[in-house]
């Protein structure tokens, strides 16, 4: 399999969506990469996932992990295609 990643790409996700977590763009950038190679996925399917903890809206952490969609094409997802579901309610 060839290494597709490349770090300029992955560092313009991040500027791009800089309105949510790093870690949630890596996870938009990374899906769309496994979602583009047709011998890894069929018709864009496929689940990825990312466990962050994040700051609620008073201020506190939470332990959250964001589920891609269902469908949601891998290889075209966005930071909205992905549901953040907290681990600790």
């Amino acid at each position: 399999m060839k290494n597709l990643f490349k770090e300029e790409e992955c560092l313009n996700f991040v500027a791009e969506y800089a309105a949510c977590p790093k870690e949630l763009a890596l996870r938009v950038y990374t899906s769309r990469l496994i979602g583009s190679n047709s011998s890894l996925v069929l018709h864009g399917g496929g689940n990825t996932s990312v466990k962050l903890s994040v700051e609620n809206i008073v201020g506190e952490k939470n332990d959250v992990v964001f589920v891609k969609g269902s469908g949601w094409d891998m290889s075209t997802i966005e930071p909205e295609g992905f549901t953040g579901l907290n681990l600790h309610p």
